[in-house]
């Protein structure tokens, strides 16, 4: 069964349109999500709220049907501190870059090739540059936020905040493996 429910977010434009132009010369479009469309994004991201979403897409038409899309995204929103539960304003800025392709032109990256650009599969006659927006700033959001100014409590070190010198300097402890006991489990009896 598939989800029917409309993006929160939706701005399709339609491949002729783009393809019409210049082969050399790549479209431009910006994108701007109303008040209405980002409180209906920062319910799908689980954010307490979204002020703004603006995408400004430079769109160049490939060959076999693709659209190379570098989009420089900004918006304006508010997250919840892991740290202190309190609510803090954030603000996002990113340039990235996506292809969109043909279904029938769409392979799954078996590679593993995490730094090669994203494709994203359309059917029909146009692409969602909305869609496309909300889903960039799904990945550029912080999965642990941190409202600014607010560090780690006494004893807890953050492991970006360990340099060589300072793990040297360590007590040795014997390390846990709290699953030692299951392996003891699966060897055999003598």
């Amino acid at each position: 069964m598939t989800d029917a429910r409309p993006p929160e977010f939706s701005r399709p434009v339609l491949l002729r349109s783009l393809r019409d132009a210049r082969q050399d010369t790549p479209r431009e479009i910006t994108v701007e999500a109303t008040s209405a469309e980002c409180a209906r994004v920062a319910r799908r991201l689980d954010i307490p709220a979204v002020a703004s979403l603006t995408c400004r897409y430079r769109l160049s038409p490939q060959p076999r049907g693709a659209i190379m899309a570098e989009g420089a995204l900004t918006a304006r929103l508010m997250q919840t501190c892991v740290m202190t539960l309190d609510d803090f304003e954030d603000v996002i800025a990113e340039r990235f870059v996506i292809r969109f392709v043909p279904v029938s032109e769409f392979r799954e990256d078996q590679s593993g090739d995490y730094e090669g650009i994203d494709e994203i599969p359309y059917d029909g006659d146009s692409v969602d540059l909305g869609e496309a927006a909300v889903e960039q700033l799904a990945l550029d959001l912080d999965p642990y936020p941190r409202r600014p100014g607010v560090g780690y409590p006494a004893g807890v070190t953050a492991d970006k905040d360990l340099s060589p010198d300072t793990v040297s300097s360590l007590p040795d402890e014997p390390v846990r493996r709290p699953f030692a006991g299951l392996a003891q489990l699966k060897r055999p009896k003598k």
